[in-house]
Parts: structure tokens; sequence; C-alpha cells
């Protein structure tokens, strides 16, 4: 009888497809999350040469 009850707690754990959407949508927001940390590091540096080249024309511009 207990083996029964086990083998049907075992068939609706592996039949359950609740958590393996959870953990789909986890894995697309950190790849969502990864794609923007290395987009703001990637423009932020070249937004940063871009103030620097500015400053040293506007630098040099001046007497």
């Amino acid at each position: 009888m207990k083996t029964a009850q086990i083998k049907k707690s075992l068939s609706a754990f592996w039949s359950d497809q609740e958590g393996v959407t959870a953990i789909e949508y986890a894995l697309l927001a950190a790849l969502i999350l990864a794609v923007i940390v290395v987009s703001v590091g990637l423009v932020g540096t070249n937004l940063q040469a871009l103030y620097d080249d500015v400053a040293a024309k506007v630098a040099a511009a001046m007497p």
C-alpha cells in the first residue's frame, strides 16, 4: 500500500511542469540582465572616450 502511494507521489512530481516554467523564466531573465550589463558597460566606455576627446579638443581650441 505504501509503495503505491510513493509511486503516485513520484509520478505527480515528474509530471508537474510549473517548476520547469519558473526555471525557464529565471534563465531568460538572467540572460537579458547579462546583455543589459554588457551593453551598458560598452556604451559607458565609448561615451567616456567621446567626452575625453571633446574635452581635449575644447582645451586645445582655447588660447
